[in-house]
């Protein structure tokens, strides 16, 4: 029992200089994979993130609903379609994904935090006009339909929240500018999250996804690359090594990056309190980006 307790004392004492380099400092986390989909990962992440936002962290969470979405679409009758990648979204498709991830995720992740003694508020561009789009067409000019490219936010938003000691929990739908106004479009939450980190000058952005972090060998757990730099990025996308949803993760990191948050982090939902592990420990469990 004692040693246990020692165990414990050390790692307070382990995180204390983290807590104070980041106290005050803004994290984005993106919630992704299939630790979105099971409550009791969740949950942990959840009590992590309240965690930070107690030792005086400011935590902004975006979520994803890919999966939802899917199964939506396929109950629907709706066909889901992908152009190079990308989820081509019509005005039906639209109407569903609008509605999974803003009035179905959403509220279920706000609901979630407050079972673990947290607070949260809502935020998405259709209820706030928080996040702003442009219709993105992709690289060949072929129509997405209502698929955007996240251009700005209204960062007061995330900002009143923040002072009310709450977590914003933000569902990547977003509209547009101008007379596009009123147009809502359907956001990439990886490409949503850089964007919102950069405008927010986060200190930090953290991906969870389905595996530990960027490796040597995907499926070699033990070839872990616990730093990356972006020159070791771009080598490893020319030679394959970095491939499928890696490299959007990658690309959203670099941009990120650019754009001054200090770093990027990609770790496992399925490791629990992989968040805290991986900011207030010296050795890490996932792979930090930086430039």
């Amino acid at each position: 029992m004692l040693t246990e307790a020692i165990r414990k004392s050390d790692a307070l004492v382990e995180a204390l200089p983290y807590i104070k380099q980041f106290r005050d400092q803004i994290v984005v986390i993106k919630l992704g994979g299939s630790a979105q989909e099971d409550e009791t990962v969740l949950r942990h992440i959840f009590a992590d993130i309240d965690f930070m936002l107690q030792v005086g962290m400011k935590p902004v969470v975006v979520h994803g609903g890919g999966k939802e979405i899917t199964r939506a679409l396929a109950q629907s009758g709706l066909p889901t379609r992908f152009v190079n990648g990308h989820r081509y979204t019509d005005a039906a498709t639209l109407a569903i994904v609008a509605r999974v991830l803003m009035d179905e995720v959403n509220p279920h992740l706000l609901a979630l935090m407050r079972d673990i003694g947290g607070k949260a508020a809502p935020l998405n561009g259709r209820d706030h006009h928080f996040l702003k789009a442009l219709k993105r067409h992709y690289h060949g000019g072929e129509d997405l339909g209502f698929v955007g490219e996240p251009v700005a936010i209204n960062a007061a938003l995330v900002f009143e929240i923040l002072a009310r000691s709450e977590v914003p929990v933000i569902a990547p739908i977003a509209h547009g500018l101008g007379d596009d106004r009123e147009t809502l479009y359907n956001i990439n939450g990886d490409t949503a999250s850089a964007l919102i980190a950069r405008e927010l000058h986060a200190e930090k952005l953290v991906f969870f996804m389905d595996i530990d972090g960027i490796r040597a060998d995907r499926d070699n757990p033990q070839s872990l690359i616990s730093h990356a730099t972006q020159a070791l990025i771009t080598e490893m996308k020319n030679t394959g090594a970095i491939n499928a949803g890696m490299i959007p993760k990658t690309e959203a990191a670099l941009f990120a990056l650019a754009g001054g948050v200090k770093k990027v982090h990609i770790v496992s939902g399925g490791l629990p309190h992989a968040l805290l592990l991986e900011i207030f420990t010296h050795q890490g469990v996932g792979t930090e980006i930086v430039l």
